[in-house]
């Protein structure tokens, strides 16, 4: 077993649509197992539908530093950097905060409604209640320590892109599966299976959570590992869910590419539109083309399949 810190420090840095992939890629250096949370600012109805970007405000980035006996060189090291990023411009003041574990999760309450997501999808906070309609796919969730509450665009383009595939009977593979809303997501789909791949502990114990909330223990098998480390053999699947951000997408293709059956399906998000050739040309030679591509602002999801 891994053993997790229980009180951390979160780095929060304001920056602009330019600036995220920058931001998130410093804060991973420095943040616990690479962890980043990348959270555009939003309206929404109190019964969470018309979900809209707010272009007013930035976007945030955070990540998480333990506290430990090396927390006050970190600390110093990261803001020297962004000190060093911010003259380029587009990047606010990073803001220190304490945290405890359980502090961190309670944050997510005051303003996680209920959300409807495409035509059948609805993402219910375990603190909610809500009255299930025909046709619902509901996902119950509680995010804790986790990236993927369905709010993000990135994952809500995920999950619209998993509406329209052909998930009956078929066995699908998470990586970076944070909440494991995609996962989940999927056997409501009709899919039989899925592998759902999580490098960060704190994230898995929040995942393992969430599949026994929605009664899948059976169904979703929760890995605690980096892709490459991943007891997954020579494994193929039909469809792949990929929701991390440009740099690991193109850095991992070829190890993401091993597991995609012939004619399968790679959902590749968290992509910043101007990053998008990178990934393009990462998969472009593993014999993928791109099948679909969803935008929401900055934001892009790029469905490939493989010939």
């Amino acid at each position: 077993m891994v053993d997790t810190p229980g009180r951390w420090v979160e780095v929060a840095v304001p920056a602009n649509a330019e600036s995220v992939e920058s931001v998130s890629e410093l804060l991973s250096s420095y943040g616990y197992n690479q962890g980043v949370v990348v959270e555009e600012s939003y309206k929404q109805d109190d019964d969470g539908d018309n979900l809209e970007i707010d272009p007013t405000r930035p976007v945030l980035v955070r990540t998480w530093l333990a506290v430990d006996d090396e927390l006050p060189a970190r600390r110093r090291q990261l803001e020297h950097a962004l000190w060093h990023l911010k003259q380029i411009g587009g990047v606010g003041d990073p803001t220190f905060a304490e945290r405890e574990e359980e502090d961190w999760a309670n944050a997510w309450k005051e303003h996680f409604q209920i959300l409807r997501i495409g035509a059948s999808f609805v993402v219910r906070p375990t603190w909610r209640e809500y009255e299930e309609r025909p046709g619902d796919r509901v996902i119950h969730l509680d995010p804790g320590m986790a990236f993927g509450t369905g709010l993000h665009p990135s994952t809500e383009m995920c999950m619209q892109f998993t509406e329209e595939l052909d998930l009956n009977g078929r066995d699908v593979l998470d990586i970076g599966a944070g909440s494991g809303i995609l996962a989940i997501g999927a056997i409501r789909s009709g899919a039989r299976r899925a592998t759902a791949v999580e490098i960060d502990p704190v994230a898995s114990r929040a995942l393992t959570q969430n599949v026994s909330l929605n009664e899948m223990d059976a169904q979703i098998e929760v890995i605690t590992a980096a892709i490459e480390d991943a007891p997954l053999a020579d494994r193929t699947y039909p469809v792949v869910f990929a929701n991390l951000i440009a740099r690991i997408l193109a850095d991992n293709a070829d190890k993401i590419a091993r597991h995609v059956a012939q004619g399968g399906s790679v959902i590749a998000s968290g992509i910043i539109d101007e990053r998008e050739q990178i990934v393009l040309d990462a998969f472009g030679p593993l014999g993928f083309t791109v099948a679909g591509r969803r935008q929401a602002g900055d934001w892009v999801t790029l469905l490939l399949r493989r010939s």
